[in-house]
């Protein structure tokens, strides 16, 4: 698809994804002259093989890169629905059907790929497959968290054909260790890297997908995918603690941790994650949510007024509105309408991130994801391609900005996040955790700008408001088990009905970080609660 461009691999790199072999995929396109881009992109085609539950080709995808001289640009890899998609039809269902194929949009994830190779890649994209084919061919280990995962989603998956397939043997599904083989996923990625992108938005992967949705009773139809395309913009901008972070405009939810560190500016330095502002942060997480809620959509079909809520007055709002022990702890800034509630009944989410920066400095956040655990539950037993469900965010109510068009992209989780000081990147920050994705990398910016180092900062007990799923409940809350006592106690007098899990766990998601420091050397760690591995070199 694209020609090589020779160049020697850059002298340092850092990458940090939540998988091991995708982490050594990585690895291997550098040492093969790729750069940071490229090393992000063979981890994310490898993670399609080994964590099938978070990602798949039949998923969506939103990034950020930076090349030195240039500016940021978003990579906005998300699908739209059918345009054959009638919101009066599909409510007859009473609400967006959280698996199962009207569920499913148009996925977008290769396409992204193919954007980012082009933007900042070094190697041709053909490539970037050859771990991922590999890996599939052969057979990997069934990674600890997949196995977990398919002991929950046992039911949802038994009854798809292609899942069983792929997923089960004697009747039971896969556990830690055993063999996962797709040797159809194998063909699929061997094609995808011969041909391009066209061989799934024009060609025979694509075919064989719609017949496979068409006959369980999607609209999907071949000219949805061949009208796909990757948006390319500018990302937004914040300021926190002097540093400036960068992410993705809608229908990213990236606005929104924006919203939490400008709120955070106005708001002590000293604030205590960890102690008795709890409360205070809690508040600040929760005002956001009602923003994303009430307004996050496709802006090509709803205006979201991005300016409104990052300006002055809402930020200045949302700050005093926290701040305030005497508020009442449901006090709402955006408006509660029946298209919030709709948006809010959803089902939970499951993502990968992928980060790294090289010595040239180029930067990548890479997240790509299915959303719920295993998407929509369909897998195209011709092509081994597992489908997301991406639209069942979806709401269905007349007047909601995130209402199903036909042809519209539903409003989306994923956010990646790059920071830079002074023009120069210091950092590629990436995490799961669905709607808990700003609340996340607020705790992230708040302990590097507190002083930890990557890992530490990924170490600490987390808090989240509204959980990781999207149809959590706002006032609910959830802690891990190493939060203290003040914190909780905290949270509890904020109004949130807290859940203390007994573990380190994905309820407060698994992110990845890569940090510049000051003199020149990268800095990568991967989350103890996934299966990941960071490296830096040298």
């Amino acid at each position: 698809m694209s020609t090589p461009r020779p160049a020697p691999a850059p002298t340092a790199f850092a990458l940090a994804t939540p998988h091991a072999l995708a982490t050594a995929a990585g690895e291997e396109a550098v040492r093969d002259g790729g750069n940071a881009v490229d090393a992000a992109l063979a981890a994310a085609v490898a993670l399609t093989v080994v964590y099938p539950h978070q990602c798949a080709v039949g998923g969506d995808l939103i990034a950020l890169v930076s090349r030195p001289g240039g500016p940021a640009v978003a990579v906005n890899g998300s699908g739209a629905a059918p345009l054959a998609a009638d919101p009066d039809t599909f409510g007859r269902l009473g609400r967006m059907p959280v698996t199962g194929p009207l569920s499913v949009t148009v996925p977008g994830v290769v396409a992204g790929w193919a954007t980012l190779s082009r933007t900042a890649g070094r190697l041709p994209f053909a490539r970037l497959f050859t771990r991922a084919v590999d890996y599939a061919r052969d057979g990997v280990p069934t990674a600890p968290g997949v196995a977990a995962a398919l002991a929950a989603e046992q039911g949802l998956l038994a009854a798809d054909e292609g899942m069983r397939e792929v997923f089960f043997a004697a009747g039971r599904p896969l556990t830690a260790g055993q063999p996962l083989v797709q040797p159809a996923l194998a063909r699929t990625l061997a094609a995808l890297a011969e041909d391009g992108p066209d061989a799934l938005y024009q060609g025979g992967i694509g075919a064989s997908l719609v017949a496979r949705l068409r006959s369980l009773g999607s609209p999907m139809t071949r000219d949805d995918l061949a009208r796909h395309r990757t948006e390319t913009t500018a990302p937004l901008t914040g300021t926190f603690r002097g540093e400036q972070y960068l992410t993705a405009p809608p229908n990213s939810q990236g606005l929104h941790l924006l919203q939490i560190l400008a709120a955070l500016e106005r708001l002590d330095p000293a604030l205590d994650l960890l102690g008795a502002d709890a409360a205070v942060l809690a508040r600040v997480f929760r005002l956001a949510a009602d923003d994303r809620d009430a307004f996050l959509a496709d802006p090509r079909h709803t205006p979201v007024p991005v300016e409104e809520l990052l300006g002055a007055a809402r930020i200045a709002r949302i700050a005093e509105a926290a701040a305030d022990p005497a508020a009442d702890p449901n006090v709402r800034l955006a408006p509660q309408t029946p298209a919030a509630a709709a948006q809010a009944a959803r089902p939970s989410g499951d993502t990968v991130a992928v980060v790294a920066m090289d010595a040239d400095g180029t930067a990548v956040s890479l997240i790509q994801s299915l959303f719920h655990s295993f998407g929509s539950g369909i897998l195209d037993p011709a092509t081994g391609v597992l489908l997301h469900n991406r639209g069942s965010y979806f709401s269905l109510l007349p007047g909601a900005p995130n209402r199903l068009r036909g042809g519209s992209r539903p409003a989306h989780t994923l956010m990646p996040v790059l920071t830079r000081r002074d023009g120069t990147v210091t950092g590629a920050h990436g995490t799961m955790g669905g709607k808990a994705q700003p609340q996340i990398h607020a705790h992230l910016a708040m302990r590097l700008h507190a002083g930890d180092s990557p890992a530490e900062a990924l170490r600490r007990p987390r808090w989240v408001v509204g959980g990781m799923g999207v149809d959590a409940p706002a006032d609910a809350a959830f802690a891990e088990p190493g939060v203290p006592a003040a914190a909780t106690a905290a949270l509890r007098s904020a109004g949130l009905r807290l859940r203390v899990g007994d573990a380190s766990d994905e309820e407060v998601g698994h992110g990845q970080l890569v940090r510049a420091h000051p003199d020149g050397t990268l800095h990568a760690a991967a989350d103890p609660r996934s299966d990941g591995t960071a490296v830096s070199h040298p």
